[in-house]
């Protein structure tokens, strides 16, 4: 097959395109659905199994708890991605009352970082709990 003149540039053009690698600047596929999907107004809830998660300073795997949360609000900024928390009364193993904060922030790159920390009531500074990077799909899953 023999390609001259403006089929030569076609033909160029598309196994250019083609081959070009992702710009490191956009978006992974799972954040660009899971934006989607809220900036729709669905229903986007979060999975996590921290047993497949890993510690942010160390690497070694989190505790085998699992839990889900319905994403209520959001935000989403280039630096964090997109945002979003969860704060909710309990008592600790102690059988203090305390204030769970949970943050989420999934990059542009497709990860997931959960951020926790606890106020004891009465207390006046917060306990940093630990900081978590989750893979999608295995660490956590969006569903909607």
């Amino acid at each position: 097959m023999k390609f001259t003149g403006r089929g030569l540039t076609i033909l160029l053009s598309l196994l250019s395109a083609a081959s070009a690698p992702a710009r490191a600047d956009e978006p992974s596929p799972k954040y660009t659905e899971v934006l989607g999907a809220l900036q729709a107004g669905k229903n986007v809830k979060l999975i996590l199994d921290m047993s497949r998660c890993s510690s942010a300073e160390g690497g070694k795997p989190a505790s085998a708890t699992q839990a889900g949360l319905v994403i209520n609000a959001f935000r989403v900024t280039v630096q964090n991605g997109i945002s979003f928390s969860n704060a909710h009364q309990t008592v600790d193993s102690s059988g203090r009352a305390v204030t769970e904060y949970i943050r989420h922030s999934l990059s542009r790159e497709g990860k997931l970082t959960v951020r926790a920390s606890k106020l004891v009531v009465g207390a006046t500074e917060l306990v940093n709990q630990g900081e978590f990077i989750c893979e999608l799909p295995d660490g956590a899953k969006f569903i909607w």
